[in-house]
């Protein structure tokens, strides 16, 4: 009988451990929104008002600096910047809004013609200005500026909140992502010692000398667990060595270590992986092999390195009144091996597990 098992989908634990939070770049880009239109607003009215005072009068330029930058600056920073895209916002009855909106814009409006005429009135240019535009195309020339300063605004300033939004969402998914991956070493490791404390409960229970032993390469395993465990990467060297510390905990309590075998080649220093994911599968060989029991049973381990690809492979002698051993082989720190794999790797490894023979076998590719 044989079975494959190629991947497992776990679609919120993706590769949104690898984003980069973008807090500076946001720091800069909100500066930039909120004074680089205004900058350049203002930038080219000033710019005609020079160009105005040098080949016109003073009340020329005294009359567009009130009507066209004071005037028009207020309506567009107050509907472009802030009522549009702040008040359509809210929850509610959107039309209600919108309405109130348009209704108080065209008031506005009415209230800026006005004072555009009156002021034109005061300084006595309706005459001077005629002779270059008739009134009615000077106040449509201002409505059409207005009008397209407060679409300009707002086209910016919407912009701003819809790049404010998907930052946050980003940096909440990495954040997110970050502490389900804390979450899943935080179940890994608990899992594994309650597992080792286990062995070490039984051979102290039976008065076995060996019992001292195996707390000596449990406080080994735990200096690893405290001060390595928490780094994204470890050198594989060190996973290395907790498997092989593991193993001869495991091998303490079975009195024939010839069932057990470790074979690695092409580990170099320069190799790094997440840790806490190989260990687990091993486990899950002794916990479902039937070394105890079986004189013939055994269990082989196998990793090896080629340049930046890992090829991990465990194989294990099983129990006959195990039925389903693929299903019964995913316990809780196989489970939890599978998902830091999906979140640390992302189509980056290769999962496939075979039973034949009543032999049990993982294979596990990673590109590193």
């Amino acid at each position: 009988m044989k079975s494959s098992f190629h991947s497992f989908d776990y679609e919120k634990l993706e590769d949104d451990a690898n984003i980069v939070p973008m807090s500076s770049a946001l720091s800069k880009t909100e500066r930039f929104f909120k004074v680089g239109p205004y900058i350049l607003w203002f930038g080219i009215h000033i710019a005609i008002s020079l160009v105005l005072a040098y080949q016109r009068s003073l009340a020329d330029t005294i009359y567009y600096l009130v009507t066209y930058i004071f005037l028009g600056s207020l309506i567009i920073w107050l509907f472009g910047y802030k009522l549009f895209p702040e008040y359509l916002a809210r929850e509610g009855n959107i039309n209600r809004r919108l309405g109130l909106l348009i209704t108080t814009n065209i008031i506005l409006i009415g209230i800026g013609i006005y004072a555009h005429t009156m002021m034109a009135e005061i300084l006595g240019l309706n005459q001077i200005s005629d002779q270059y535009a008739p009134k009615s195309v000077r106040i449509a020339l201002w409505l059409l500026m207005v009008l397209l300063g407060i679409i300009f605004v707002a086209s910016i300033r919407v912009a701003h909140v819809y790049y404010l939004n998907a930052v946050q969402k980003v940096e909440h998914k990495a954040e997110r992502a970050e502490a389900e991956l804390r979450l899943l070493k935080s179940q890994i490791s608990p899992h594994f010692l309650f597992n080792t404390l286990n062995n070490i409960y039984g051979l102290a229970y039976l008065r076995d000398e060996r019992a001292a032993e195996m707390i000596s390469k449990l406080s080994k395993l735990l200096r690893y667990l405290l001060y390595d465990c928490d780094r994204p990467k470890v050198f594989l060297t060190k996973e290395k060595e907790l498997i092989e510390h593991y193993l001869s905990i495991q091998l303490l309590k079975h009195e024939d270590s010839r069932n057990v075998d470790f074979y690695h080649a092409g580990i170099t220093n320069n190799n790094k992986i997440a840790p806490m994911i190989l260990i687990n599968f091993i486990e899950n060989c002794f916990k479902h092999s039937d070394l105890e029991t079986n004189p013939r049973g055994w269990i082989k381990i196998g990793l090896e390195v080629d340049k930046n690809e890992l090829s991990f492979r465990t194989e294990n002698t099983f129990k006959d009144e195990v039925k389903d051993v693929a299903r019964d082989h995913m316990g809780i720190g196989l489970r939890n091996s599978l998902k830091l794999l999906k979140a640390n790797y992302p189509g980056k490894h290769e999962v496939n597990i075979t039973k034949e023979n009543n032999v049990y076998q993982l294979d596990l590719k990673i590109t590193l």
